[in-house]
């Protein structure tokens, strides 16, 4: 639109400053080249038939609209829903005409560019993903968007570029506050908890699904899906979090550590830790003093 939204905002990176921060060693890595704030964006479309050189963000609070990547299927971006296009390829995107998105978007790019791209797409579903408001993430928005136009420096765009991992990361589903989560994703962040509560004691898997009121088949594989490890695995990991804080802070004996965790085979503890950690407890310890 030529006179653009009412209410909008947005800015844009000048050439030298791009050329600063990307020469930068705290920005090569990861910065914004554009950011902004579209309100009720009646007639807002774009079309690149080559694609733009940074990756671009699109954020939905309100209405909806769609995109379009390589002529292939169109999806719906509604409100609650973002989706990252990658770079260089080509794509088109637009405001609904009879609901017309409210949209925060952004560009960035960096030699992490594509490392972050990726994996945020490995833990979000095809198409869109769905992810709750929250007055943090538009804090967060609020924070890059203000260190790069209040002063328009590269001290503004290092700042911006040591928030975005944690404003981008925060869009996953993963990072959603416990009481927003799924009734199931919501019983295992409850069973982590029980965990951490009772690292003396040891469980079977159809123990902690019915503390977590869920099967066992169910639980382990929504466990899974959730930390990336079996319920077991992820306990005994937390077991070694706290005999790394024993081993290090107190004098008790390797043997009185294992004890403390539920561990009556001192031989079998070791093997477990050194098998998480890679070091042995007796090398851990070594180490850490040294």
């Amino acid at each position: 639109m030529k006179d653009g939204f009412h209410g909008q905002r947005s800015y844009r990176l000048p050439v030298p400053l791009l050329h600063e921060a990307a020469a930068h060693p705290l920005c090569q890595g990861l910065h914004l080249t554009d950011i902004g704030f579209y309100p009720v964006a009646k007639a807002h479309k774009r079309t690149r038939r080559t694609g733009s050189a940074q990756y671009i963000l699109l954020y939905c609070v309100q209405g909806s609209g769609w995109y379009q990547l390589n002529q292939a299927e169109k999806y719906t971006l509604r409100a609650g829903q973002w989706i990252i296009l990658p770079a260089h390829v080509p794509h088109k995107y637009a405001a609904d005409e009879t609901t017309p998105w409210t949209i925060y978007w952004l560009h960035f790019t960096g030699t992490q560019a594509a490392a972050l791209y990726t994996y945020l797409m490995e833990h979000t579903p095809a198409g869109p993903a769905t992810v709750l408001p929250t007055d943090e993430r538009f804090q967060l928005f609020e924070e890059l968007f203000s260190q790069l136009t209040l002063s328009a420096t590269l001290a503004g765009v290092v700042q911006a570029s040591a928030r975005l991992p944690h404003f981008l990361l925060a869009l996953l589903p993963s990072a959603t506050h416990p009481a927003q989560l799924s009734p199931a994703a919501h019983s295992i962040a409850h069973s982590i908890r029980f965990m951490r509560e009772h690292l003396a004691r040891s469980f079977t898997v159809a123990e902690l699904a019915a503390q977590a009121g869920l099967s066992a088949s169910y639980y382990s594989a929504v466990f899974r899906a959730q930390t990336g490890r079996s319920p077991i695995v992820f306990f005994n990991f937390l077991k070694m979090q706290e005999a790394c804080q024993q081993l290090a802070y107190s004098k008790l004996r390797i043997k009185e550590v294992a004890g403390q965790l539920g561990f009556d085979d001192v031989y079998y503890f070791s093997r477990v830790f050194t098998k998480l950690m890679g070091l042995s407890p007796r090398q851990f310890r070594q180490a850490d003093r040294g």
